[in-house]
């Protein structure tokens, strides 16, 4: 079955509302969100499917499932043999991150670095937001693979904003000093980040369950009592990610500094004991991560 997709309504603005642009998006980006937020698991020959008009994707495919990171025996020569050992999931994960890393071409020499810093760190993100789910004592509802979209995609309106408005995202993201109100960022952008992640969820047809969690990540963070989507599970994932040296524009954690209520609230929504047990699944992370993301870039 098929999630039902975004509809264009009179709460969300367009991107031509915004007179905003949307660099062009991979097709086998698009597919592959649409595969994986699909209440049932993605067959092999699906998968299959959405590869076989991107040899690009499929060559970035058999260079990752023969890195480090999987440390397989024996060498994986082909599509079908990769979806099968790796799982139809995780190729599918991969994918989408190589279809964000693909829009690199539409960047040119001044934000094509902080683009490439950007993926980097939204990759490090879904990492971290499928593995506090798959390690968590109590997952709940939301499975691993939408926590792995949302992570990749949290994002995503600070690349548009870096394809738009090149100046003023420069000069805005650096660590510890972007705009992080919704008035800070009106007031240099035109638009908040929560009403520019709206209009792109509607120019990309994204799942609603997909915009929900994505919109949960600017609420509190404790879900919206349809589906559990909890977007302090999604800003964790993000500093995590910024801590373990995968940071776009959030600041590093000072020595001994307290976990925040995010962190907190994450542990009571999953069963973690505490918020440091919430870190120290992260923190252990570190080593997988960089295999993780060293193999995609």
């Amino acid at each position: 079955m098929t999630p039902t997709a975004l509809t264009p309504s009179e709460h969300i603005p367009t991107l031509t509302d915004l007179e905003l642009e949307c660099p062009p998006l991979p097709q086998t980006l698009l597919e592959a969100i649409q595969l994986m937020e699909r209440p049932e698991p993605p067959e092999p020959e699906e998968v299959e499917a959405l590869l076989q008009h991107d040899p690009a994707a499929v060559a970035r495919l058999l260079r990752v499932a023969n890195s480090a990171y999987y440390g397989l025996r024996g060498r994986i020569g082909e599509v079908h043999h990769a979806i099968v050992v790796l799982g139809p999931p995780a190729v599918v994960g991969m994918v989408m991150s190589m279809g964000m890393l693909s829009m690199k071409s539409a960047f040119d020499a001044r934000t094509a670095a902080p683009f490439l810093n950007l993926v980097r760190h939204c990759a490090a993100t879904a990492y971290l937001a499928r593995l506090l789910i798959q390690r968590a004592p109590r997952p709940g509802d939301w499975r691993p693979e939408s926590a792995y979209t949302a992570g990749l995609l949290h994002d995503f309106a600070k690349l548009l904003l870096l394809y738009n408005k090149p100046d003023a995202a420069l000069a805005a993201f650096q660590p510890g000093a972007g705009p992080h109100t919704p008035e800070e960022q009106e007031a240099v952008f035109g638009y908040s980040l929560e009403v520019i992640t709206q209009a792109l969820a509607l120019h990309m047809k994204l799942p609603e369950p997909l915009f929900r969690a994505l919109m949960d990540l600017y609420g509190e963070g404790r879900g919206d009592g349809v589906a559990a989507t909890p977007g302090a599970l999604l800003r964790v994932a993000s500093l995590g990610a910024t801590w373990l040296d995968y940071g776009f524009d959030e600041p590093m954690r000072r020595e001994e500094e307290p976990l925040d209520a995010d962190w907190e609230l994450t542990a009571q929504l999953f069963g973690y004991p505490d918020a440091e047990a919430v870190w120290q699944t992260v923190e252990a992370a570190r080593e997988i991560l960089q295999n993780y993301v060293d193999a995609h870039f």
